[in-house]
């Protein structure tokens, strides 16, 4: 079974590049794009772009769905929630 911790340092390795975060920030604004536009917010190659959003993909943060030949992703916005109320849940300020 997973902890909070576990959850929390998950994310938080996701969210340790520069290029992921504003990846995800263009996600968040713009309410979805394909990868193609990926490509062009990140202005790195597509294999580097792919495995961007395959981090964030696979630590729950985007949800990716087909679309013909192609793949929207969007922000999941339950888990960015559900990261922030875990951080400040489990970090007590004195």
């Amino acid at each position: 079974m997973k902890t909070t911790d576990d959850y929390i340092v998950k994310i938080a390795k996701a969210l340790s590049d520069k290029t992921r975060v504003r990846i995800l920030k263009e996600i968040s604004s713009k309410g979805s794009i394909s990868c193609g536009d990926a490509e062009k917010i990140a202005e790195l190659s597509q294999p580097t772009v792919s495995h961007h959003l395959k981090i964030l993909t696979d630590a729950g943060l985007l949800i990716a769905k087909k679309n013909g030949r192609y793949i929207t992703v969007t922000v999941n916005k339950k888990a960015l929630a559900e990261f922030t109320s875990a951080v400040s849940g489990s970090i007590k300020l004195k």
